[in-house]
């Protein structure tokens, strides 16, 4: 349908509305929904996003008049979302993906068990917070690029220490070697953990923030999420269990 013809049509009936920034930003993050069991858009509240358990990246809808989706539902539209130039959920459920300049409505799928993405960022509680800014270019260090292709049989412990303002990545490739990297400066001088966390996950973020900064909620021990923040979007990772 003609986009003008559908706005006539659906006057009132939004209850969230992604812009071409948000969807921007969730197509970065659409590796999450590919590779885990739950392949598509979830949307719960003022929030749409993805999980597949161990992470959740979200966009928070930020038009404050609009109430969000009372229900929890997920949409197969991954594919669509790449040509997207903005998205809407209805009252009744239906999502409105337009493209250039027609609108198409898809029903959420169907027997598909979704967690609330909205209770997860709101309700989840962190012991620190501190504004982060990067310590180095991720694209181009070294050492990041061989940390980040570690794994399986290659497994070696490496931990995230975030101590004295600084969040330091300790490696131990073998019982003889040790890496040490700083990744981020800290506000909060305060702030103290050290958890082990999945490189690649951690990568994606830092693909998208790039240098600049955002904020950062950190857990009270080494079991808790941590949380990356930056305007209305979201990012929070589990740690994974440490290893001695």
């Amino acid at each position: 349908m003609d986009i003008k013809e559908y706005n006539s049509k659906n006057e009132g009936k939004q209850v969230l509305v992604l812009r071409k920034d948000d969807i921007k930003t969730l197509n970065h993050f659409t590796s999450i929904a590919k590779s885990g069991e739950l392949k598509g858009l979830i949307v719960a509240g003022k929030y749409a996003g993805f999980t597949d358990t161990y992470r959740l990246a979200t966009v928070k809808d930020s038009h404050e008049e609009l109430p969000g989706l009372d229900t929890i539902h997920i949409y197969d539209i991954l594919d669509d979302l790449k040509k997207a130039t903005s998205i809407a959920v209805l009252k009744d459920g239906k999502i409105a993906v337009q493209i250039e300049m027609e609108v198409t409505e898809y029903e959420p799928m169907k027997d598909i068990k979704v967690p609330n993405i909205s209770k997860v960022v709101e309700d989840l509680e962190y012991e620190s917070y501190s504004e982060a800014y990067p310590a180095i270019n991720f694209t181009e260090n070294i050492v990041w690029k061989i940390l980040k292709t570690v794994s399986g049989t290659e497994y070696f412990t490496r931990f995230f220490n975030f101590e004295n303002g600084k969040v330091i990545v300790e490696a131990y490739p073998n019982d003889e070697s040790k890496l040490v990297l700083e990744l981020l400066e800290l506000d909060n001088t305060k702030a103290s953990l050290k958890t082990a966390l999945d490189f690649k996950y951690v990568d994606l973020w830092f693909k998208w923030i790039k240098d600049s900064k955002f904020n950062v909620a950190i857990g009270k021990n080494n079991r808790s999420a941590i949380k990356f923040s930056k305007d209305n979007m979201d990012y929070i990772i589990m740690p994974q269990v440490l290893r001695s």
